[in-house]
């Protein structure tokens, strides 16, 4: 049985202004996202990983090397984690950008593409992939995944084997995580969003 620990990226201040970042973008953490990644790596001590993968995307990638400098582990930069690209919507506010997709059928909202950018279903089917190339390549294995919100949001309905729209409930904080037992394509849930290392800091 391996294990599979999906962290989401430290805070950027696009994340605090709710802002889509752009893909390939060149914003990286502030102070308190390499803070509370920092906090995070003293958590992941107890459970240390074999592998560190991470999204090529700065944040992640800071994240990422933070995470391993602390626990010893090496990275690798693996193609296919990186946050959905939104196209013409980069750098839009969320709200701004939910007004266009809430009128939509779920199927709509699913195989929509915004100008310049990917649908849902390319964006779940190239993690999907990811995921499934990670985890056979790391069978019995402990591995960490340091990636997006969105990225984590919408592989769930995969690993939990539920609908597509099961995805709407979960938001992942910064730094956050989320972690499964797998063997081969099977996965159980342990823990979703877990974010009990960064409140016991702040008390």
């Amino acid at each position: 049985m391996g294990k599979l620990i999906l962290v989401r990226h430290g805070e950027t201040d696009k994340n605090i202004n709710h802002s889509l970042h752009a893909f390939g973008d060149t914003e990286g953490l502030n102070d308190n996202g390499a803070a509370q990644i920092k906090i995070t790596a003293e958590r992941l001590s107890e459970m240390t990983p074999h592998k560190i993968y991470s999204s090529k995307e700065r944040r992640a990638l800071e994240s990422a090397k933070i995470l391993s400098e602390f626990l010893k582990v090496p990275v690798e930069e693996t193609d296919g984690m990186e946050e959905r690209n939104w196209g013409i919507f980069t750098g839009k506010p969320w709200e701004e950008v939910k007004k266009i997709l809430d009128p939509m059928t779920l199927d709509e909202r699913y195989n929509y593409t915004p100008r310049d950018g990917e649908s849902w279903k390319v964006f779940e089917s190239r993690l999907k992939k990811t995921i499934r190339k990670i985890t056979t390549d790391n069978l019995g294995k402990s591995v960490m995944v340091v990636t997006h919100g969105g990225a984590i949001r919408a592989l769930m309905p995969y690993l939990l084997r539920v609908p597509k729209e099961e995805s709407f409930k979960y938001d992942p904080d910064n730094a956050s995580l989320t972690i499964f037992d797998f063997d081969k394509d099977k996965f159980t849930n342990i823990v979703v969003n877990d974010t009990t290392h960064l409140k016991e800091q702040n008390t």
